[in-house]
């Protein structure tokens, strides 16, 4: 089976945030500076569509974490 670099951010966006909570977007956005400094473009743009990706996923839980409230 195989998965699409989209597919694969997400992966990478879920797990994050699910093991670090709030701090995945600055990990995957440090994660983004190594790959630049060692040359690695490519790298560090998946990186920080990554950290893009886990922001996008806790605003998303934090808007429906009130609907749960009710």
């Amino acid at each position: 089976m195989e998965i699409s670099l989209e597919q694969a951010v997400e992966i990478h966006a879920r797990a994050l945030t699910h093991r670090l909570l709030g701090e995945a977007p600055s990990n995957a956005r440090e994660r983004a500076t190594d790959f630049q400094k060692t040359g690695d473009s490519e790298g560090c743009v998946v990186w920080l569509r990554v950290a893009e990706c886990a922001e996008r996923l806790l605003r998303e839980k934090a808007s429906a974490a009130p609907a749960l409230d009710r």
